[in-house]
């Protein structure tokens, strides 16, 4: 189990591995139901106050309470200001970006899969943080594991998509990379979101086998981790 922002007492922000097994919902199997009950239940945490995004590839990021349902079809990201619930994402080389906010106990995650990151989900999710009455110097981001530069290879017809970001993009052996983290940081830079308030855990999940990878193992059936954060009750 990964931890981050440990720096806050308060809040739980983790993410599961491999040995946790696959987290994916509506990949037709009841065995990853049983597999995030039980991870739920190592974690303290009841499922019924996780709510879940569904994962959408966009750039879609929507503000919960407790009254949401489990389930916000159509999103990549939720958002909370309240600590009576968890949000969630499900992972499997898109990279979870984990936000809080002390001051406004603000909470916050994002699936950030290249399309969704070009398309603004880490500034749609600013702007509704901000909107829900933060200051950007006060917002905290965690990067979690996912595929890094070193891996995340594209082809020419995806290149030009990434025409704003020339500075992410790496040539090696007539190969190219994507350095979809520094985009993210780069996005956030300019939301003034203060460095120092940034951590990324760095850790490749196609180079580590902790991790379940999509462009690694290319299962029939999505493999994937689930990221949570919430705050505890103190």
């Amino acid at each position: 189990m990964i931890s981050l922002f440990t720096k806050f007492p308060d809040l739980i922000a983790l993410m599961s591995e491999r040995e946790d097994g696959s987290m994916k919902l509506f990949a037709g199997s009841g065995l990853n139901l049983e597999n995030r009950k039980r991870f739920f239940q190592k974690i303290g945490i009841s499922k019924n106050k996780i709510i879940a995004a569904e994962i959408v590839h966009g750039n879609k990021v929507e503000i919960v309470n407790e009254a949401s349902p489990g389930m916000v079809l159509g999103v990549d990201g939720l958002i909370a200001k309240s600590n009576n619930v968890f949000l969630s994402v499900t992972i499997a080389d898109c990279i979870p970006v984990y936000f809080y906010e002390p001051r406004q106990k603000i909470i916050a995650i994002v699936h950030c899969g290249w399309r969704g990151i070009i398309d603004g989900v880490i500034e749609n999710a600013m702007s509704k943080i901000l909107e829900l009455g933060s200051k950007a110097e006060d917002v905290n981001v965690a990067m979690g594991p996912g595929i890094n530069a070193c891996h995340f290879e594209i082809r020419d017809d995806v290149l030009e998509k990434f025409s704003n970001y020339s500075e992410f993009i790496v040539r090696r052996n007539e190969k190219i990379f994507i350095d979809l983290k520094g985009i993210i940081r780069k996005q956030l830079s300019d939301f003034n979101v203060v460095t120092e308030n940034i951590e990324d855990n760095r850790e490749c999940t196609m180079e580590s086998d902790r991790y379940f990878s999509f462009r690694r193992d290319k299962p029939e059936k999505v493999e994937a981790m689930i990221a949570i954060i919430g705050i505890k009750y103190l």
